[in-house]
């Protein structure tokens, strides 16, 4: 990339973001921290407004922005979404394209909308280990959840339990999204367990978002949770086989 469209791309994701590390903005593009401030400079004798904020980092100033593109939550999570997937199910090539077209779509987004962005990136993954395609996540759910982890809203849940079958009623404080094991799994505070609980969309048999907001968690970290979890073998698979003979004893 050549200096003008890295200063282009600069601008575009100071747009995009509330506010930019020159660590952050060295690593994307691959250049020194010394670059970076080179850079900036430039921008701002350009003519670009940028706030320098020092130990905090960069921001354009409140109102320079191209005129916004009116997302409603609902596009804003699906762009969300698709963004991980993306990265983790294609080649790279597709990646940096797809990567590159989302920014600038953030890029125009009101800034409500990019934080709604910022907290639904920071609280969705996706953990795959084959070429099993993901299964769909009906709009019934997956809009409920999306909005109750940006807005930190309380769900309400009718749960079926893996072994004894039963379905419980379930208050949970949600603090992320994953996709593993070919399955949606939503990380919460079970109110009814008092801990965090990992529970599979397929086995969820209503969902309702409520208007109570929570406050707590805010030690809690989705990366560490997955890290945990795959510490403990959680998203290990295994193929087991058997000879053609035995199928009639296991039907």
């Amino acid at each position: 990339m050549n200096r003008v469209d890295r200063l282009m791309a600069i601008v575009v994701r100071l747009q995009s973001r509330r506010v930019v590390r020159a660590e952050d903005i060295a690593a994307h593009f691959e250049i020194s921290v010394r670059t970076v401030y080179r850079d900036i400079a430039a921008l701002g004798e350009a003519g670009i407004p940028i706030v320098a904020e020092a130990g905090v980092g960069y921001s354009l100033v409140k109102g320079y922005h191209l005129p916004p593109v009116m997302f409603t939550a609902e596009e804003a999570s699906a762009l969300s979404i698709g963004g991980k997937l993306v990265e983790h199910l294609t080649d790279a090539s597709l990646r940096k394209q797809m990567e590159s077209a989302l920014l600038k779509i953030r890029s125009v987004l009101p800034r409500d909308r990019q934080d709604y962005l910022d907290r639904l990136e920071r609280s969705t993954a996706v953990i795959s280990r084959g070429a099993n395609p993901i299964p769909r996540l009906s709009s019934e759910a997956l809009i409920p959840i999306q909005r109750a982890l940006a807005d930190r809203r309380v769900l309400a849940l009718d749960y079926q339990g893996g072994q004894r079958r039963e379905v419980t009623k379930r208050q949970v404080e949600p603090l992320g999204l994953v996709y593993y094991a070919d399955n949606w799994h939503l990380i919460a505070y079970c109110r009814l367990r008092r801990d965090v609980r990992d529970f599979r969309s397929d086995r969820i048999r209503r969902l309702q978002l409520q208007n109570e907001l929570f406050s707590d968690h805010a030690d809690f970290s989705l990366e560490r949770y997955l890290e945990a979890a795959a510490n403990e073998g959680k998203f290990e698979t295994a193929q087991v086989r058997f000879k053609p003979e035995l199928k009639n004893l296991l039907t």
